[in-house]
């Protein structure tokens, strides 16, 4: 064999050992951000359940910039999801996320709580007008909402407007317009107020509510 074809050989080798450390670097990606997410649920709750203990914001793991600063429930649904910091990127793909999250999580005042359509915020259609939310903040305390409207609106007119006055809790998320799917300019809006409904006792209502439906339709009763 030549010199050009010794050089030839060589050169096909080490283009074929580049590939493959970069199939493998991609491959072993992938496989971290699987074993994330399929980690993140039990991850996000650990840090709930210390941040209550504690007071203090935790990172659900070191190197993450989100964190959750609340828990939302709605009985009547079987909807249990911890409300993470920030509603951007960060956040979005593990859990709904707070837009107004920077302090005073224990107080009263309004928020805004936005998900995706596809994942943490499908049954966003499914709540009606009086259907019960619940809501725990970092102070372990649990408040009581109930929807009083449910629009559409265009992103490109109109903005969110929150009475500081007033508190409430508003959801959104992004609205399908058929054309543009999830990326569009509709968001679906649900706003809800604060119930004088001790939440313990929403809870009860909705266990006793899920236990009637169960007995029902073990007995075919209507």
């Amino acid at each position: 064999m030549d010199i050009l074809g010794v050089r030839a050989a060589v050169m096909r080798k080490f283009i074929f050992s580049i590939l493959f450390a970069v199939g493998l670097w991609q491959f072993g990606a992938a496989m971290l951000i699987y074993a994330k997410a399929a980690l993140a649920p039990t991850l996000i709750e650990s840090a709930w359940s210390n941040t209550l203990s504690t007071g203090e914001p935790t990172k659900p793991w070191p190197w993450a910039d989100t964190w959750p600063v609340a828990r939302l429930q709605v009985p009547a649904l079987a909807i249990d999801h911890f409300v993470l910091a920030g509603a951007n990127g960060a956040a979005l793909p593990f859990g709904p996320g707070m837009l107004n999250s920077g302090s005073n999580l224990h107080l009263d005042r309004s928020r805004i709580i936005a998900g995706h359509w596809d994942t943490h915020f499908g049954f966003l259609p499914r709540l009606g007008i009086g259907s019960s939310i619940l809501l725990q903040s970092a102070d372990g305390e649990t408040r009581t909402y109930r929807v009083v409207s449910s629009r559409i609106a265009d992103a490109r007119d109109e903005s969110l407007q929150i009475d500081p006055a007033d508190p409430q809790l508003i959801l959104v998320t992004c609205y399908p317009d058929g054309l543009l799917a999830y990326r569009g300019p509709l968001r679906l809006v649900v706003e809800a107020r604060r119930d004088v409904l001790p939440a313990s006792l929403e809870m009860s209502r909705a266990h006793s509510r899920t236990s009637l439906t169960s007995f029902r339709s073990h007995t075919g009763g209507t």
